[in-house]
């Protein structure tokens, strides 16, 4: 299995993994075969890439740390509980805490936790898909930073709801495709304060949860908001999502712009960690993200392309490759295969799509 764009998808191509639309409505199967009809609704829908299985990704599996099952219950779930709210119906606490809990013990059952970044993601699913990124990438980090079992319960619960502010905020705003006025950038940011205002009032959520949706724009720096607090005064919930929500933020199209690479996206952080983010909490973050995640079209520094199909933990910059095109360009008739850890003359360039 490995990752292209929609615009560089062929009729007869199979579909590697399931593709979402408006939450969690499964557009297409796994195994689906592609037709220029469903290429163009996908490109018209806003999916700009897809996982595909070929000859070239022959045997990569791109393992989810959750069961694809689970996901798809916490998006739906989101879904629906922020649907619910906005037509005045209140929170189902129950059934939030039943599959953040069963999120925290999915990813307990991994012993060494990679995260691929498996979703397809299009902006009109995009505020249900981050919410359960969000709160998985928030747990994995607070495994990284051993925290107990039941604060990792807390953090998730106040990850997945970290957004449910945002029912509040007028869609016109929410949904504004060009730059934001002072006056619309105010508004915006009240869904903090709304979301914890939402939260507070259910007793089975904790107000550590809670917090998380008032403080997750909070930065070290007190250039954050809403109430400027500095360093240790943001609870360290919100300064794990605070960090999931940048990553997701900036590695997800939006109406407004284009989404960047893992890797820009981990410079990205590192560069602004030295004033607005714990340091701690980023380092432990960037050891379950790989910069070339497993299906990544990848140039070498001597012409030659290919796919990463293993990444190694303790030098995830250089993973094992599949070798595809030679540097002149041509399709080889075998593929080889390169551990960068080992045959270091070899690296990375930059990345590429495996189209010719």
């Amino acid at each position: 299995m490995r990752k292209i764009s929609t615009s560089n998808c062929k009729a007869g191509m199979i579909v590697g993994k399931a593709i979402l639309h408006n939450g969690a409505a499964v557009l297409l199967e796994a195994g689906a075969r592609l037709t220029a009809s469903y290429i163009n609704r996908l490109i018209n829908l806003g999916i700009t890439e897809i996982y595909i299985k070929d000859d070239v990704s022959k045997d990569i599996d791109i393992p989810d740390v959750i069961e694809e099952k689970t996901r798809l219950e916490a998006i739906e779930l989101v879904k629906s509980t922020m649907e619910a709210y906005y037509h005045g119906d209140k929170l189902n606490s129950d059934k939030i805490i039943e599959v953040v809990i069963k999120i925290v013990n999915e990813i307990l059952l991994i012993d060494d936790i990679i995260i691929n970044l498996m979703d397809i993601k299009s902006c009109d699913n995009y505020t249900f898909l981050h919410s359960v990124n969000v709160c998985v990438l928030s747990i994995v980090t607070g495994v990284e930073l051993k925290l107990s079992y039941d604060a990792l319960k807390e953090l998730g619960i106040g990850a997945i709801l970290h957004d449910i502010g945002k029912v509040m905020i007028p869609p016109e705003i929410l949904q504004k495709s060009s730059a934001l006025t002072d006056e619309e950038y105010e508004v915006i940011k009240q869904h903090s304060l709304l979301g914890y205002n939402i939260i507070k009032t259910i007793p089975e959520i904790s107000e550590a949860s809670a917090m998380v949706a008032l403080c997750h724009h909070e930065r070290f720096d007190g250039k954050g908001y809403i109430s400027g607090l500095k360093r240790n005064e943001i609870h360290i919930y919100s300064r794990i999502v605070a960090v999931a929500d940048i990553f997701d933020a900036l590695t997800s199209d939006r109406i407004y712009r284009k989404k960047i690479s893992t890797i820009q996206a981990i410079d990205y952080l590192t560069v602004i960690a030295a004033s607005s983010l714990d340091e701690e909490v980023l380092r432990c973050f960037a050891k379950i993200i790989p910069p070339f995640p497993v299906g990544t079209g990848i140039v070498l520094n001597n012409g030659e392309k290919g796919v990463v199909i293993g990444v190694n933990r303790n030098l995830p910059s250089r993973p094992v490759v599949r070798i595809v095109f030679s540097s002149d360009g041509n399709k080889k008739s075998s593929y080889n295969e390169i551990n960068l850890a080992k045959e270091t003359e070899y690296f990375i360039k930059s990345t590429a799509e495996l189209t010719k």
